[in-house]
C-alpha cells in the first residue's frame, strides 16, 4: 500500500491577509482537472478549490478583502475578487515550483 503524500502548506499574502495554501494539492492532476472542468462540473471544481485552501475555503471567501482592502459582507467576497485571489495563488504557488 502506498504511503500518504506529506502535504506542502504554504502562507500566501493576498490583499494584506495571509492564507494557507496546499501546494501538494494545488499541483495534483487530479485537482487541475476539476478545475479545467468547472463549468461541467462545479462541485467537483468547488471540492477541488476547498482541498487547496486546506478545507477553508468557506472562510476564505468570508475574508477576502476587495480591491480597496475592505472586508466582504455577509455574502462572501465578489466573483471578482474571488478571481483575483485564485490567480494570486496560481502565480504565487507556481512561481515557487
Amino acid at each position: 500500500m502506498a504511503e500518504k503524500k506529506t502535504h506542502e502548506i504554504e502562507a500566501v499574502e493576498f490583499r494584506g491577509q495571509s492564507f494557507d495554501i496546499d501546494k501538494t494539492a494545488f499541483a495534483s492532476l487530479k485537482v487541475q482537472t476539476a478545475l479545467n472542468l468547472g463549468d461541467k462540473d462545479p462541485r467537483a471544481a468547488n471540492e477541488a478549490m476547498n482541498l487547496i485552501c486546506c478545507g477553508r475555503v468557506v472562510e476564505y471567501i468570508g475574508r477576502i478583502p476587495d480591491e480597496r482592502g475592505e472586508a466582504p459582507d455577509e455574502l462572501g467576497c465578489s466573483s471578482e475578487d474571488w478571481q483575483a485571489f485564485t490567480a494570486a495563488v496560481a502565480e504565487a504557488v507556481s512561481a515557487k515550483n
